[in-house]
């Protein structure tokens, strides 16, 4: 009787990890295209196409859900969500996310109005400007270490990215007003939306794009395997195929800052 129960104890203990092995990952994003976008209820872009070959390889069924950005984080730091993209590497941020990346880079640039002069070289270039950035994120993240020091220099948080550049093409910021945005991103949003008088002013600085795990509900196992299938798309050439699909340059041809 004893040998029965032992038994049936590990069976029920390899099912129990069986089905936490295979359970379904949900990921959540915002509407940034080009790195993803929702169509039809459907997740496209980069991220999803990655994701869904990492799940894949791993034998996990995987869900993207299009979300608010706050809503989001959120989420994930809680465990709600098994995931997040696309994401900045900066140390608060490893407290709640097991970092899977890069999976590619990119360039945040700075903006200026139709017939605004200013070019951007160094940090110390921005004294004295409004600059207008999406935020709570990454990208405010990142403006706000780039500005670390340099005074006065003036932040103004917006919903979202498509606002900073509606507002800085009629001069919402005033006569020394910029905004500062993922590249890929602002130059999407200026083709799509037909965004006169605003131009790169610069490139500021580059940065890895993670894919980002929930610490609270996803495991280090799992997320080792995220890395390990991630590290084989790259090798196979899959992710740069990917990359290029959606007009994006694959990590190998990225210059230095």
């Amino acid at each position: 009787m004893r040998i029965h129960l032992m038994f049936a104890l590990l069976i029920s203990i390899f099912l129990v990890s069986a089905n936490a092995q295979n359970a379904t990952l949900t990921f959540g994003s915002q509407e940034i295209p080009p790195f993803n976008q929702d169509q039809d209820g459907h997740a496209v872009g980069p991220f999803a196409d990655i994701i869904k070959l990492i799940c894949q390889s791993i034998q996990t069924d995987c869900v993207i859900e299009t979300l608010p950005w706050r809503r989001v984080t959120a989420e994930v730091k809680q465990g709600r969500l098994s995931g997040g993209f696309p994401l900045v590497r900066y140390p608060e941020r490893e407290q709640d996310f097991y970092l899977i990346g890069p999976v590619f880079y990119t360039f945040y640039a700075v903006y200026a109005g139709a017939g605004d002069t200013f070019q951007f070289h160094q940090a110390k270039d921005l004294a004295g400007y409004t600059i207008g950035a999406f935020g709570p994120s990454g990208t405010l993240n990142i403006l706000e270490r780039t500005t670390a020091g340099i005074s006065p220099v003036k932040i103004e948080m917006e919903l979202n990215n498509l606002t900073v550049l509606k507002k800085l093409s009629v001069g919402r910021y005033g006569p020394k007003g910029l905004g500062f945005i993922n590249r890929d991103v602002a130059q999407y949003l200026i083709s799509r939306e037909h965004i006169a008088n605003v131009h790169v002013a610069g490139e500021a600085r580059r940065e890895g794009y993670y894919l980002g795990l929930s610490r609270k509900s996803v495991s280090a196992d799992v997320a080792a395997q995220f890395t390990k299938a991630l590290t084989a798309i790259k090798q196979s050439g899959e992710l740069a195929m990917i990359l290029t699909k959606y007009g994006l340059v694959p990590t190998a041809e990225r210059t230095n800052d």
